[in-house]
């Protein structure tokens, strides 16, 4: 996927609108909306651009890291182990 590609995908991706729909629902003020909105997007942009960027170099750090087959096998059964792992708060209950 190219960055334009994954751009222009960010318009349907359904986390990104319930994300920015929740932050919106949550945290804006009926009486001044516009205001509070923007303000909203402001604090969303600051904490989710670092972040992003942030992800975005280890992702690229790890794919290097990763292109041998047996480190890819040892990490995708980890992340398979600490999948189900985060099944047992439900499973107890």
């Amino acid at each position: 996927m190219s960055f334009v590609q994954a751009v222009a995908f960010q318009w349907v991706n359904p986390k990104a609108w319930l994300g920015g729909l929740t932050g919106v629902v949550t945290f804006a003020v009926p009486t001044s909306f516009v205001a509070s909105v923007l303000g909203v997007a402001a604090v969303m942009a600051l904490v989710n651009l670092p972040c992003a960027a942030l992800w975005t170099g280890c992702g690229t750090a790890l794919r290097g890291w990763l292109a041998r087959p047996g480190r890819l096998a040892v990490f995708n059964t980890c992340m398979a182990a600490l999948l189900v792992a985060s099944l047992y708060p439900l499973l107890r209950t």
